[in-house]
């Protein structure tokens, strides 16, 4: 779906069920699964926050100042290991 243009998200699909918050997992279970590589796990991301429910203005922060450090921290974290 997402290389054929699909805006698709990973959302958490019952975590108080799975006893865990967030949607680490999903996306862990999302990468093994689809063999998704950092383009599309960035593509996910960013999707997520641009299809969200939040309003506008918040959206814009996180796209702007939030995401892009997270982003680096990420990289900088997998090129260490």
């Amino acid at each position: 779906m997402l290389y054929q243009g699909l805006q698709i998200t990973i959302s958490p699909d019952d975590p108080t069920f799975f006893d865990y918050c967030g949607v680490t997992l999903d996306f862990a279970y999302a990468v093994i699964a689809w063999e998704l590589n950092l383009r599309d796990l960035k593509k996910l991301s960013l999707n997520g926050i641009t299809y969200s429910s939040i309003s506008e203005e918040k959206r814009q922060k996180l796209k702007d100042d939030v995401f892009p450090g997270k982003w680096q921290e990420f990289i900088e974290y997998l090129n260490s290991l």
